[in-house]
């Protein structure tokens, strides 16, 4: 199918994305206030975080091969009704006074599963939606949203809807999956014709045989490759400190549950400001500059947010935090997109993918146990320093001269690959003398 550029399919995506991810940042302050009810153990509560991400460890390469295979429209239908069932599931449990950590870890590997197939699914929807010139401006958009709903307004609402009723977080995320699933039904069909010249049927060792050229365009490009290193560092460190971020506040800061929710909220302040000026910044920029600076500045911010100084310093530095990754990631995604082959998308953006956010899985782990046996606030120190090594360790790659060159290419690919063959002939020239 044709890619289709146009307002109204990609406002009806935008409405879709915007309901959903209220219900996500509603949950965020939600679950862990729900799971401190029944623990206060830190590695059991950063479980939870554990559990949303390991899908993406074990199932990513399927969601990806199945968008690329599929109407990429029902699959993002499939997650957002995995997702209603998850939270329903949750309502029911809190009202029956049934809740326990078996019960969370299984509903939020669920939704995990979901994030899967959604993600894998609108990344490789979204260009057939929209112009190519249009495509960082959409995903600017969607950025911008996705912290609005999920890190601003979700948060606090789920922490005073909490404090009101422990289940009603539950049921209004289950409402705003629900109007998803309307508003994606109102877009044509975003079937994706396959392009390889010999298909495998849609079995076990077809998938696989899909799985297979995904993982090798993906590990075939050295750019993609340190994009998600620095990916999955930001995202281990995000699920070691923002998974016990709910003990550093109500324990060392003392905070109340009721302004947990605002907290969070904070971060989402600065990455509003930084999703409205991303453009302007990746225009004057380079891209290679832009990616050190903001890994360099979210380190720094993760070690501030360790200091506790008070509940004000935090905010400033969770808000200059997500100040920085929303202008990266804006930046980061649709170069992504503009690299790789559409027919493809699902599958590579599944491998990408299956690293940076399969490291959520680690870093919660890690997390939970260095702020077990050396405190909270360990957590941070380690988590900042992390980052701003692999942010220098990736230089070679993520340089300006280098990505400015792999941005000609994927513009030009006839060029790219005459350029690449012209060198090899040279260096047969080079070898034979």
């Amino acid at each position: 199918m044709d890619p289709t550029p146009g307002k109204r399919p990609f406002h009806k995506l935008w409405a879709a994305t915007a309901t959903s991810n209220l219900s996500d940042g509603v949950s965020l302050a939600a679950a862990p206030l729900l799971a401190a009810t029944v623990t206060h153990d830190p590695a059991l509560i950063a479980g939870i975080t554990v559990a949303q991400r390991a899908p993406w460890l074990v199932l990513a390469f399927i969601s990806g091969a199945l968008a690329d295979r599929l109407d990429r429209k029902r699959v993002a239908q499939a997650a957002n009704w995995i997702r209603v069932a998850g939270f329903a599931a949750l309502a029911v449990a809190v009202l029956g006074d049934a809740v326990s950590m078996p019960l969370l870890y299984a509903v939020f590997f669920a939704i995990g599963t979901a994030e899967t197939l959604y993600d894998s699914s609108s990344s490789a929807w979204l260009p057939t939606l929209v112009a190519p010139d249009d495509l960082g401006r959409a995903n600017g958009r969607l950025q911008t949203t996705f912290v609005v709903c999920n890190e601003f307004v979700g948060p606090p609402m789920g922490g005073f809807l909490f404090a009101s009723a422990a289940a009603a977080p539950f049921v209004l995320g289950a409402g705003g999956y629900l109007a998803a699933v309307g508003l994606l039904a109102l877009i044509p069909s975003a079937v994706r014709q396959r392009q390889e010249p010999s298909a495998e049927p849609l079995t076990v060792k077809g998938i696989a045989a899909d799985i297979a050229v995904g993982a090798r365009w993906y590990w075939s490009s050295p750019t993609l490759r340190s994009l998600s290193v620095i990916a999955a560092m930001g995202n281990a460190v995000s699920a070691a400190t923002y998974g016990i971020l709910v003990l550093l506040a109500t324990d060392v800061l003392g905070v109340t549950s009721s302004w947990y929710g605002v907290l969070l909220a904070a971060g989402a302040i600065g990455a509003v400001i930084g999703g409205l000026v991303a453009g302007k910044v990746g225009e004057w920029m380079p891209l290679g500059t832009l990616i050190l600076l903001t890994n360099l500045l979210s380190a720094g911010s993760t070690i501030g947010m360790g200091l506790a100084i008070s509940p004000a310093a935090t905010v400033f530095f969770m808000a200059l935090d997500g100040f920085v990754v929303l202008i990266q990631t804006i930046q980061v995604v649709t170069l992504r997109q503009q690299i790789v082959p559409n027919e493809l998308m699902g599958r590579v953006t599944a491998a990408y993918r299956s690293v940076a956010v399969g490291a959520f899985t680690v870093g919660g782990i890690v997390g939970g146990l260095v702020a077990k046996f050396f405190g909270i606030q360990a957590a941070f120190y380690a988590g900042g320093t992390a980052m701003a090594l692999t942010a220098v360790a990736v230089l070679p790659v993520l340089n300006n001269k280098r990505l400015a060159q792999v941005k000609k290419e994927a513009a030009d690919p006839e060029e790219a690959s005459a350029s690449h063959s012209m060198k090899e002939d040279e260096n047969e020239g080079i070898h034979s003398r």
